[in-house]
């Protein structure tokens, strides 16, 4: 991963200024409480952004963590309050290269855009046992048109109808199985279908902080076969209450035959997983999808997001900034090593000069 410098002045002799900014609502539901004072026991001061005033007045800030995924949506469907919040934002950004940003929001663009991010997994994925399932984007009303571009993209009945944006919209997790061409009229473009995977109902939810990972096992859609393609209609259901711990939805009942389809999961292969997507996307806070393939035993990557609930993680918060803490100590390698090589080169020019002149001196002698 790529982070910027934290500042031109010794670390360990700076008290590390950690601005933030997320929605009250994410504050609550992660104890915020709990990692100011985690952060006082580090000596690093947590002060929250208010994005009505001017960061300047706010700063200095060495790391700047956030989650700002519904104000970049908002900014982009036209909300210029939000605009205003982003620009200034990236304004800050841009006249402090130094600071580090958890996360930079050009990596974040790529797993907002569901269709983009699974792309990049096709291109980035380099484990056999791992894969993204395939995918089109549809932006057609025409039913037509759009069995053609999924025939085009080898994308077969059932497959999963999701929207385009996977953060930021009140949609983002409203989803559709569409199980034949009847079906099609019911998609909703802008979206992105992909292929069904069949995995016995369970979903894995990994859950990354910088080099750390916490799987966490859900409930989630149960297998299905040609026969429910000629029998099903469109089935609509919400991502995220289907994969609650206490789901207990008629979709993810599996049958006695398939309970022996079970494959149990290697942590070794969520290893290589979590390593592909770190050097993927470049985010520091991410969360995978993932459902290991009945018939073949392979590891499906079917969804990545930005800073996710992290339910269930257990240290979340000491994690974090270890993981801050790490970033920095890299940063100051890498700015001492950049003050070594400065201090060779004008060493060396000092050194040449001074033979050039002695040479000189004996020529003439």
């Amino acid at each position: 991963m790529n982070y910027k410098s934290v500042n031109n002045v010794e670390m360990d002799k700076t008290v590390v200024v950690i601005g933030y900014w997320i929605s009250e609502k994410k504050r609550q539901k992660f104890n915020w409480n709990e990692f100011e004072n985690i952060c006082a026991n580090e000596g690093f001061i947590l002060k929250q952004i208010n994005l009505n005033m001017s960061l300047e007045s706010q700063g200095p800030f060495h790391v700047f963590l956030h989650k700002l995924t519904d104000k970049l949506a908002h900014a982009e469907s036209g909300d210029q309050n939000a605009r205003v919040f982003v620009n200034r934002i990236k304004g800050y950004m841009f006249r402090h290269p130094e600071m580090i940003v958890i996360d930079r929001l050009e990596n974040i663009k790529n797993v907002r855009d569901r269709q983009k991010s699974y792309e990049m997994l096709h291109e980035g994925l380099t484990f056999n046992n791992i894969f993204a399932p395939n995918s089109i984007a549809l932006t057609s009303n025409t039913p037509a048109e759009n069995l053609k571009l999924l025939k085009k993209a080898d994308i077969k009945f059932p497959f999963i109808c999701k929207p385009l944006l996977a953060q930021g919209s009140s949609d983002a997790h409203n989803m559709m199985v569409i199980f034949n061409e009847k079906g099609l009229k019911n998609s909703q473009p802008p979206c992105v279908a992909q292929n069904f995977v069949n995995h016995n109902a369970t979903l894995y939810k990994v859950y990354i902080v910088g080099h750390y990972f916490h799987v966490v096992e859900r409930p989630s859609l149960k297998n299905f076969y040609p026969k429910d393609c000629e029998s099903l209609e469109t089935l609509n259901f919400c991502s995220h209450d289907i994969s609650k711990s206490n789901s207990n939805s008629k979709w993810s009942v599996i049958s006695k035959e398939d309970e022996s389809l079970r494959i149990e999961p290697n942590q070794e292969i969520f290893q290589h997983i979590v390593d592909n997507i770190a050097k993927i996307f470049g985010l520091v806070l991410v969360g995978v999808d993932v459902v290991i393939e009945n018939h073949t035993g392979k590891y499906a990557i079917i969804d990545v997001n930005f800073f996710p609930g992290y339910d269930g993680y257990p240290h979340f918060f000491i994690h974090l900034v270890d993981t801050i803490k790490q970033i920095i100590s890299e940063q100051k390698s890498k700015q001492n090593t950049h003050s070594l090589i400065l201090e060779k080169f004008m060493s060396d020019d000092l050194d040449s000069g001074f033979e050039s002149d002695e040479k000189k001196k004996q020529s003439m002698s």
